[in-house]
């Protein structure tokens, strides 16, 4: 009698905080991949009725507990098996810790850290002493980082500026690598460059730029969006550029559509209906189906 072969179809990791309310971090990232037709399986870095902004103080839930029985249970799945994750927003230095020691043992091919410490040349308040080389130590194991200005100048003790130069930006980036012996791409995300907004990255020993136009105001959740809209490219095994260029044009194409919400709808994440329909539309080009 033959044995019934088992088909395991790889997923993606997501462990982001999660906000009950709106399009952000972690739901957001989940309707992405939902659109590139991958499985995912997430670890909620902390539960928030709401996000921090626009709507009072919200009621907060740590997971640590959470994610030691999920991990736990999921090391006993033979029929779990992840070739790519991103991680956004962690929050406290025991939650990186549990993230540090469950990743370590997993060796994903494609891993996304995205560094949440700080913007505007400051690191955000309320973090416990610590935090800084916990988020390093991290990033250690990331394949791919993803650090504004501010981020990237915590990483590599370099004193950045917003309107940073490319030589200066590159130096930090080396001067990163070198202290931790990092062989993660770096992609420094929201750099202003002659009227655009957008990524310089070091592919290599080169930086490149991958812009768009400028839209003015605030919008929340374009790193998170960036960040699953990259791995889900990769998944595709685009290459490094492609990849990174239609990320920017999915985060535009968000951006887009939300600057024409008033103002205070804008609290409850970005507008994600143009940027999952091109998702999808690729998606089905790329396996066969009828678009």
């Amino acid at each position: 009698m033959i044995g019934r072969m088992i088909i395991i179809k790889p997923s993606v990791l997501i462990a982001e905080d999660f906000s009950a309310v709106g399009r952000l971090s972690a739901t957001a990232a989940i309707a992405v991949f939902s659109a590139f037709g991958l499985q995912t399986a997430t670890l909620p870095t902390e539960l928030l009725s709401t996000q921090t902004e626009g709507f009072g103080t919200p009621t907060t839930q740590n997971t640590d507990s959470f994610i030691r029985r999920a991990t736990g249970h999921w090391n006993g799945l033979d029929d779990l098996q992840f070739n790519s994750g991103i991680v956004g927003y962690v929050g406290k230095i025991s939650t990186a810790n549990l993230l540090y020691d469950y990743l370590s043992g997993v060796s994903l091919p494609d891993l996304l850290i995205d560094p949440v410490l700080g913007d505007q040349g400051k690191m955000y308040a309320g973090f416990e002493p610590g935090y800084l080389d916990a988020i390093k130590r991290l990033a250690s194991i990331a394949t791919i980082i993803t650090p504004n200005i501010t981020e990237l100048g915590l990483l590599s003790g370099e004193r950045l500026r917003v309107n940073a130069s490319d030589d200066r930006i590159h130096q930090a980036v080396t001067d990163y690598r070198e202290a931790t012996h990092s062989k993660a791409k770096v992609i420094i995300t929201g750099v202003h460059r002659d009227g655009g907004i957008g990524c310089v990255y070091v592919n290599g020993d080169q930086l490149k730029w991958a812009g768009s136009p400028l839209i003015g105001g605030h919008f929340y959740g374009t790193g998170d969006l960036f960040s699953a809209l990259l791995i889900g490219y990769l998944n595709f095994k685009l290459d490094f550029d492609t990849a990174v260029q239609k990320a920017v044009i999915g985060v535009y194409d968000a951006v887009s559509l939300t600057s024409r919400a008033p103002q205070h709808q804008r609290k409850f994440g970005l507008n994600l209906t143009r940027s999952l329909y091109n998702v999808a539309k690729f998606t089905l080009g790329q396996t066969g189906e009828e678009v």
